[in-house]
């Protein structure tokens, strides 16, 4: 099984940070290091929230509480309200000095009296961001090794906050500040990161050290890497906050809005915790899906399952072989960051295992039921029934399938077939498979005797559904004429289980998904393939047990066969989910009962899992759809999660195609519906979601131009239009990834200072400087929904007589 240090996550851990992946290169190199400068917010400091602009909302809602605030001013009111207030601060301190550096009470200037007392606001915030807060652990990590070898260490932040209300939001996240040597903040020098100007300040309080040997951290590359290089210091970028499009927290957006905002910094960050560094790109890939993915549902069961041991006084658990490879040691570590004592054993069983051993006796309602699974062969139904091959007029058909067996004729003029359930129904027949039975049943329950010591008291853990495994179980002890005294815990269980309650069985499932379930339940049900592969280890499924000599029952396990490669990338997903839990248990200590545990909202905790199932990212619907899944229930199923199907299927379109995935397995076996949706159609979910989300306005219509501009390979254009709709395509570009250098904006005159990463330019300077480049014709991104024609008519008008005919995107439906 994989095994994880189960020691906590410690900022004081002087080696964390070298697990980090964008801090790992410093590897070696601190030694080399005059001085270490660290943004603060997004790089030292992480909050509990899904965006900065969500503790506006906190403040209102505490405001209100304590009457500091008007109650008809709603929290989403007064979010807006700051947001809208600092913009004007920051106008007019620009205004009046040439600086856009404001303080926090300036910003609360621009706000009413009469709709808040502002003092009580100002202090408010602190107080909120104190408790938003928390130590990045990696950052803090680097800070304390670096003060271990004497080098100094900086704060330089853009911050309207004061340099002492950031030292009692920094000391309330537990730093020790006598570790900190300087801290400069942009509202009190009145300069900021991006003109180098800060940092220009930064290197006056230390003469003696080369500006080559200054290190500055930070997550903004304009201000922390761009803005560091003007004063000559290096800038490394930290980008584990950054949103961008191919960002799992993004596509979550999409699909369920915002996603355990109060995690999402704590999962990017654990995600970069990089233990599968020098992997292979598929690794890394199923690395960060174990951490983002399949450890918080996972998790999320292991907490339901030890809130209620602790309620019902449990203190051994019994997780079901071949997911227990995954799920006994994230139980163990779950219960040890808990401080629970709790023995995690797994039984090693199947449907296949308690198949014989649960049967009363093999009628013809179980022979028809054998002899129409798909592909079984005549070895492997006497392999199942345990009944040994004494009949010659079989033995030159082992290895043909009983489907096969129907169309042939044996030397007496009867088909195979006939031969079989003759035979098999025959009092010979019978016979032997009635003290088969009895073998098998026998054997299982000495396999629990001499595993458990008592075989009906098993406290079963499966991921679900049915509850086939766990019905088979209280059968067979019970007709070995014990009284079953189990409890079995499902982490997601279909309307089958509420049979298996009227029968007298506790089965118990954090997730429901027949009647009445939840969307992540159904969700999980119906496609669970790849959650179960990826949590088995490198052997198959229990087939049987056999004794030997001493007495002693041991489990025979079906063969697997993976190839190195799928086996390494499980095995990094599974790293990435142990890893998960330790980050998850060091947010749960930092803000200790601040926030909830994972089982007090377990559908929630299920919409990353149910977000990749129903929405897959191209690059998740290929890694994840080449994994292979192999089913030993009677015979040896293989097959990929996603299996090529006819082409046919998909000629309608994908809606048609999805639609298609609904016929039986033996019309269209599709384990994905969604995942071979995405594999051939890679963007239609995004798409379709995106409309949803956005009301069908015009972020659908931003993408598609995006797309259509990445598709053609190029990776950098101008835009052109203006006002708040010019600025949204901008910041939609940035987004994907593509370089905006210039702006051509008609409402705005080119020398205007720009607020990002672009220059503001005209249409004849764009024409000129495009053929002075002597490159490829200019591409021009046009941001209007208005000015169809006048804007590229004016583009083209501005490029005539020129060699360069410039390549015009718009925004089409």
């Amino acid at each position: 099984m994989p095994k994880e240090p189960h020691a906590p996550i410690s900022p004081t851990d002087q080696l964390l940070w070298e697990k980090d992946r964008y801090l790992s290169v410093l590897a070696g190199k601190i030694q080399g290091i005059g001085l270490l400068s660290l943004d603060i917010f997004d790089t030292l400091l992480f909050r509990t929230c899904a965006n900065p602009s969500d503790v506006f909302a906190e403040i209102a809602e505490q405001a209100h509480r304590n009457g500091f605030l008007k109650t008809y001013v709603s929290c989403e009111a007064f979010k807006e309200m700051r947001i809208r207030a600092e913009h004007k601060a920051r106008a007019k301190q620009t205004a009046r000095t040439g600086f856009s550096e404001v303080t926090l009470e300036l910003i609360y200037e621009e706000i009413p009296e009469a709709i808040c007392r502002r003092e009580e606001l100002v202090r408010l915030e602190v107080e909120v961001e104190a408790e938003c807060c928390y130590l990045n652990p990696h950052i803090t990590s680097l800070l304390y090794a670096c003060k271990k070898e004497r080098i100094p260490v900086a704060l330089v932040s853009d911050m309207y906050l004061s340099s002492e209300q950031l030292r009692r939001i920094l000391a309330s996240a537990g730093l020790d500040l006598s570790q900190v040597d300087t801290l400069l903040v942009s509202s009190e020098e009145r300069e900021g990161k991006s003109s180098g100007h800060l940092f220009a300040r930064l290197k006056e309080f230390y003469p003696q050290i080369d500006s080559q040997s200054i290190v500055h951290i930070g997550d903004n590359v304009a201000a922390d890497v761009e803005g560091a290089s003007k004063a000559g210091i290096r800038g490394l970028h930290y980008p584990v906050i950054l949103e961008h499009f191919e960002s799992i927290h993004h596509w979550e957006f999409v699909r369920h809005g915002d996603v355990l905002p109060e995690w999402k910094s704590l999962r990017k960050l654990a995600a970069a915790s990089d233990l599968a560094a020098g992997s292979g790109e598929k690794e890394r890939v199923l690395y960060q899906f174990g951490t983002d993915v399949i450890g918080p549902f996972l998790h999320t069961l292991c907490e339901w399952v030890l809130d209620i041991c602790v309620q019902e006084g449990i203190t051994c658990v019994n997780p079901l072989m071949r997911e227990a490879y995954l799920l006994a040691p994230m139980l163990e570590q779950a219960a040890q960051l808990r401080g629970m004592e709790l023995q995690v054993k797994p039984v090693y069983v199947s449907r296949q295992a308690t198949y014989m051993a649960g049967l009363e006796h093999f009628g013809e309602d179980e022979l028809a039921y054998l002899l129409n699974i798909q592909g079984l062969k005549v070895r492997e139904l006497f392999d199942v029934l345990g009944v040994g091959l004494d009949e010659e007029a079989f033995e030159a058909y082992l290895e043909k399938p009983i489907e096969a067996c129907k169309y042939i004729t044996g030397d007496n003029g009867e088909t195979i077939y006939s031969l079989l359930c003759n035979y098999l129904q025959s009092e010979s027949g019978q016979s032997k498979l009635s003290v088969s039975i009895e073998r098998h049943r026998q054997l299982l329950v000495g396999y629990l005797t001499q595993e458990f010591g008592s075989p009906n008291r098993l406290v079963t853990i499966d991921i679900g559904f049915q509850g086939t495994i766990q019905g088979a179980l209280e059968k067979i002890v019970r007709l070995a004429g014990l009284q079953p005294e189990m409890l079995h815990l499902l982490a997601v269980g279909t309307n089958r289980l509420d049979e298996l309650r009227l029968q007298g069985m506790d089965i118990r499932s954090m997730l429901r998904s027949g009647s009445g379930g939840s969307e992540s339940g159904k969700r999980i049900a119906r496609t669970p393939a790849f959650l179960e592969e990826l949590m088995m280890g490198g052997f198959g499924s229990t087939l049987r047990y056999s004794e030997d000599d001493s007495g002693r029952i041991s489990p025979i396990q079906a063969k697997l066969h993976r190839s190195e490669e799928e086996y390494a990338g499980k095995l990094a997903c599974q790293k990435g989910a142990l890893s998960f839990q330790r980050y998850y248990a060091y947010l749960l200590q930092q803000k200790d009962g601040r926030i909830s545990r994972a089982s007090m909202h377990p559908e929630e905790w299920s919409k990353p899992l149910h977000r990749v199932l129903a929405m897959p990212k191209p690059e998740e619907a290929r890694v994840l759809g080449d994994l292979t899944h192999q089913d030993n229930f009677c015979t040896e199923y293989i097959a990929l999660i996603c299996e090529a199907v006819a082409e046919e299927w998909y000629l309608a379109g994908p809606e048609a195609f999805l639609n298609s995935c609904n016929y039986a397995p033996s019309v269209m076996n599709v384990n994905w519906p969604q995942g071979m949706a995405t594999r051939r159609f890679p963007y239609y979910l995004y798409h379709y979601y995106l409309q949803l989300a956005d009301g069908f306005g015009s972020q659908a219509m931003i993408f598609d131009t995006l797309q259509r501009v990445k598709k053609d390979g190029i990776a950098s254009l101008m835009l052109y239009g203006t006002g708040a709709f010019a600025e949204q395509v901008l910041k939609a570009a940035w987004f994907h990834a593509l370089h905006i250098p210039y702006w051509i904006d008609p409402a705005v005159e080119a020398h205007t200072a720009p607020w990002g990463r672009f220059s503001y330019k005209t249409l004849e300077q764009a024409r000129a400087m495009s053929e002075a480049s002597g490159r490829t014709a200019p591409a021009f991104l046009i941001a209007t929904l208005s000015e169809l024609e006048t804007y590229p008519s004016r583009i083209l008008e501005a490029f005539e007589g020129s060699d360069l005919t410039p390549k015009l995107y718009q925004l089409r439906p």
